[in-house]
């Protein structure tokens, strides 16, 4: 009875736990946010920036993607970058507190990032491109969605604790 009574009080912990890091979790995402939309926004709505490369490799997609579509793609890829990188520090010291392992870590959180950052690109394609939104509205919608898959990717794999 006694073990039972001790699972049942450490299974309650381990799901406050989880919850107090789901609310930090989501307070790193909106500095993140706040980080990926801004930068998003000055690159795509605010300076129009053209890449140099994106006719190239529009023509090399056989001009099935226009060069405002790959302009779009490639402001979306460095604005998630900066705020990836900002999210790692955060989540490591303020929301997981898990810090060893460091080069590690962050391989890992990158490349779920990286898989983040090609489910939001096919996100925002088809938002955009097929749907006809709003380009700030299928960025949030994409983020929302992306954020909420990582999350559970990266409790799991790139900020799980060691066992004691």
């Amino acid at each position: 009875m006694k073990n039972l009574f001790d699972k049942l009080i450490k299974n309650k912990l381990t799901q406050q736990k989880s919850f107090r890091q789901l609310i930090k979790y989501g307070m790193v995402g909106v500095v993140g946010l706040i980080i990926d939309m801004s930068i998003y926004y000055l690159l795509v709505n605010k300076f129009a920036v053209h890449y140099a490369f994106s006719p190239h490799i529009s023509n090399l997609l056989g001009g099935n993607m226009s060069v405002l579509m790959l302009n779009i793609l490639i402001s979306n890829i460095i604005s998630q970058t900066l705020a990836v990188i900002n999210n790692f520090v955060l989540n490591s010291y303020f929301t997981f507190k898990v810090t060893d392992n460091k080069i590690k870590r962050f391989f890992s959180f990158v490349g779920i990032a990286c898989i983040g950052m090609v489910v939001s690109s096919v996100l925002l394609t088809l938002f955009i491109g097929v749907i006809g939104l709003n380009n700030m509205v299928a960025k949030v919608f994409a983020v929302l969605i992306v954020a909420m898959m990582q999350f559970v990717i990266n409790k799991l794999f790139t900020f799980r604790e060691k066992k004691e």
